[in-house]
């Protein structure tokens, strides 16, 4: 009965209440649960709703500081700490790096080659086009319009004993299907390139506009024909003589006789003409040579090449200054606006003085 004793001892001396009591005071100072370590009480904002840890509210979560051992092996001298800002996927870099390469050369998939290839290309099919209509009709391509004319092929035919045989020129209406093929060329082969080689009509050829540039354009273009032009054949008459530079347009504008063939003659010098010519030489030629030459050596390079294609000797100085005043307005304000609206005043007033003989002869 011992044993009972002891248990009945013990009870009395640790009940209930002091085993509770005891469960929650406190360690003190010196007190016997003090050896055990300290665990802080859960906070919201440091620690998850079980004691879990979790990111300060407001605040750049940042990474561990580095082990002496890791920045003994990566030759760092002081622990750093590094910001976070977003996980970096190798994938995506490959990409973008894999994206500007292909960029980086797709940004002259065209150049001399395209250029000379246009031009010929143009040439060939133009002619092919003027041999088969020239074949199939009684038109004469190479004899001068007007009455003129006619008289003196049958004074010339007269005087030679021969029988009289009229050459009878193409109607402008049909002389205006034969340009097609050319615009085409010049015109709408720089854009395709640009389109499906290049980076676009914008970026490649300059193939846009402002309102400014009409007024301005105009105004440039007309002051070219009125003062320009005569200006340099009053500086080259001694060298050149009295010629009539005029003489290859006045062909075309002899053909107009009815208000429809006067419509036409506008549309083809003021409307088709300077369109394919500036796509041609001022948005596709002229960049390209700029990526070898200087800006002011493409100008004069792009404004050579626009005259001589003219194949017109006398009229060569004219469209050579002609066509470095183009190319700078181009260079200048980075687009074909400008220059183009400049080449439909220079052709319109050249036209209109031709068909309504308003200027000198």
């Amino acid at each position: 009965m011992t044993w009972l004793y002891a248990i009945a001892e013990h009870r009395s001396t640790r009940g209930p209440l002091a085993d509770s009591l005891a469960a929650v005071a406190k360690p003190g100072k010196h007190s016997d649960n003090g050896s055990g370590p300290k665990k802080p009480a859960p906070s919201s904002r440091t620690n998850g709703p079980a004691g879990g840890s979790r990111v300060p509210k407001a605040r750049v979560p940042v990474a561990a500081t580095t082990p002496k051992r890791s920045r003994r092996l990566f030759g760092s001298s002081s622990p750093t700490t590094e910001v976070v800002l977003a996980p970096t996927n190798q994938s995506d870099d490959a990409e973008d790096s894999a994206s500007e390469g292909a960029s980086a050369k797709k940004k002259y998939a065209y150049g001399a080659g395209a250029l000379i290839l246009i031009f010929l290309g143009a040439q060939v099919i133009s002619s092919v086009v003027y041999g088969i209509v020239q074949s199939r009709t009684s038109y004469d391509f190479t004899s001068p319009a007007g009455v003129g004319a006619a008289v003196g092929q049958a004074s010339g035919q007269f005087t030679a004993g021969q029988m009289f045989a009229i050459s009878v020129p193409p109607p402008l209406w049909l002389t205006a299907i034969m340009q097609i093929p050319l615009w085409l060329g010049l015109g709408g082969a720089p854009i395709w390139f640009a389109i499906k080689k290049g980076k676009g009509v914008v970026a490649d050829l300059g193939l846009r506009m402002k309102l400014i540039d009409v007024p301005i354009g105009l105004a440039v273009g007309v002051a070219c024909q009125l003062v320009l032009v005569p200006l340099v054949y009053f500086a080259l008459r001694p060298l050149l003589g009295e010629n009539d530079v005029s003489a290859a347009a006045r062909e075309l504008t002899d053909r107009a006789t009815d208000p429809l063939s006067i419509v036409l003659v506008f549309l083809i010098v003021g409307i088709g003409a300077p369109i394919a010519e500036e796509i041609y030489f001022r948005g596709m030629a002229q960049r390209i040579f700029r990526r070898r030459l200087g800006p002011w050596a493409a100008i004069v390079a792009a404004a050579a090449f626009f005259a001589a294609t003219h194949l017109q000797p006398l009229q060569f100085p004219a469209l050579l200054l002609f066509g470095v005043i183009l190319g700078f307005m181009a260079w200048r304000s980075g687009r074909l606006g400008p220059a183009l609206w400049a080449h439909v005043g220079f052709n319109v007033v050249a036209a209109t003085g031709l068909l309504f003989h308003i200027g000198p002869s």
